[in-house]
């Protein structure tokens, strides 16, 4: 696995590295260039001196070689053959050189050469110093120049890794608290000193956790709900085997065989609905979703119940009901509608009616069921959606999951569900179902 601390050092060290001797070469070189035109500045102002009179204020007696600056200079008078002023007699410069810079050898050496000449050329000043010596004093003054780049760059090196240590410290912090996170120890990651680009990725850890803790509480809880309610139907079985061994006759042992199946029924119905629940509350993968004809699952559903509603005498029957697509799972949305149906059929008198009704209204697919049952106390409209609640404490048909079951899958595709009291000046409720046509950018055609 490729480490982006070392990655990050390297690139640096590379890139400090080839600036630095770019930097030392480009310096060298300016220097070099700047030094050569200061020694060309120093050779045109001697022969500036020099045709002032001030001959002697150039270089020092004897061979260049002895002298501090190599200059040598010479005073040329029209009709002479020998310069009449020279520091130098072993060096003999070329009279006719053009007037300003030019370049000449003489006894093997090269020199760089300034020409002056006065009163019309019947005076020619020259002023030359050795080539030889001019790059020499370019060369040193140049590497003298590098002496700090020499210094500071592999100090910069050295410094490289600990500053990227030093920046990446919060995120080895932010690991080990990472490592430490578990059931157990579910805590949000405590790095404020985190780089701001790494921010994002940390709250988003810190979110992550909030939401699993969140869920595993809400679990624990369920679980200890579960738990709790399915003592009563494990507890009424046992008392119904213990009675029905304790019959005295075949019409008390019948009889007794009745409450023991009703007791095993509840409880297959509570284990059911938990199941159902469980995948309700499921995380949702996008991949197994589908488009849903809701208009062809609930009359579906509407077949497989009827038999019920007609048993009890209750008229089941669809009012506005029109073709809709949703994109989910179709298995979820045959859970939940038929959690409602059933729920409806439960609290309906025999002799009442139950009406679904499924369109679709914007962007948005609605599903309503109506029964003339007795209806829900306003103060407990909300509360029928809690697990394990009960309006009745005394019903022993429901679980107390019907509605938290169509509440989570609702949820889950993002709707709504609601209730409501009926207002038609007739006794009931109206379950209302509203889900998006569209999810996750994904638009279906409900034709």
């Amino acid at each position: 696995m490729k480490s982006l601390k070392n990655q990050i050092t390297v690139a640096l060290i590379a890139l400090v590295a080839i600036v630095g001797v770019v930097d030392s070469l480009a310096s060298y070189w300016l220097s070099r260039r700047q030094i050569g035109a200061l020694l060309d500045v120093h050779l045109q102002g001697a022969a500036v001196w020099m045709a002032a009179g001030k001959v002697g204020a150039i270089g020092a007696s004897g061979p260049p070689q002895h002298s501090v600056d190599g200059f040598v200079g010479q005073i040329w008078k029209r009709g002479l053959e020998q310069p009449t002023d020279d520091t130098d007699p072993e060096v003999l410069f070329d009279r006719a050189a053009p007037e300003g810079y030019s370049v000449e050898r003489i006894g093997g050496n090269l020199y760089r050469i300034y020409t002056l000449r006065k009163n019309d050329g019947e005076l020619t000043y020259q002023v030359g110093q050795p080539i030889a010596f001019r790059e020499q004093t370019a060369g040193r003054t140049a590497l003298q120049s590098l002496a700090p780049a020499f210094i500071l760059i592999p100090l910069v090196l050295l410094a490289i890794p600990l500053i990227v240590n030093r920046a990446f410290a919060s995120l080895v912090h932010a690991g080990a608290q990472a490592e430490s996170v578990g059931i157990g120890r579910l805590k949000p990651l405590d790095i404020p000193d985190v780089p701001a680009e790494v921010r994002p990725f940390t709250d988003s850890i810190n979110r992550m956790i909030t939401r699993l803790r969140s869920g595993i509480e809400a679990e624990k809880r369920f679980i200890a709900d579960a738990a709790h309610e399915l003592r009563t139907p494990v507890t009424a079985m046992q008392l119904r085997v213990d009675n029905l061994a304790r019959a005295p006759d075949e019409s008390a042992r019948a009889e007794r065989m009745t409450e023991l199946r009703e007791a095993i029924a509840r409880a297959s119905t509570m284990i059911r609905q938990l199941l159902s629940l469980a995948r309700a509350d499921a995380q949702l993968d996008q991949a197994s979703t589908e488009g849903v004809d809701l208009h062809g699952l609930i009359q579906k559903l509407v077949v497989d119940i009827l038999p019920v509603a007609q048993a009890r005498s209750i008229d089941l029957g669809a009012g506005r009901f029109e073709a809709a697509k949703v994109r989910a799972r179709e298995g979820d949305l045959r859970m939940a509608v038929r959690n409602l149906l059933e729920n409806a059929l439960r609290y309906t008198p025999a002799g009442g009616a139950v009406d679904i009704d499924v369109y679709p209204s914007g962007a948005d697919v609605v599903v309503r069921v109506t029964d003339s049952g007795p209806g829900i106390p306003e103060a407990s409209l909300e509360r029928v959606f809690d697990r394990f609640y009960r309006l009745h404490a005394a019903d022993s048909d429901g679980s107390g999951l019907g509605l938290s079951i169509v509440k989570s899958v609702v949820r889950k595709y993002h709707g709504t569900i609601s209730l409501q009291n009926r207002s038609d000046g007739h006794s009931g409720l109206i379950a209302t179902i509203v889900l998006p046509t569209q999810h996750n950018g994904t638009a279906l055609d409900a034709r």
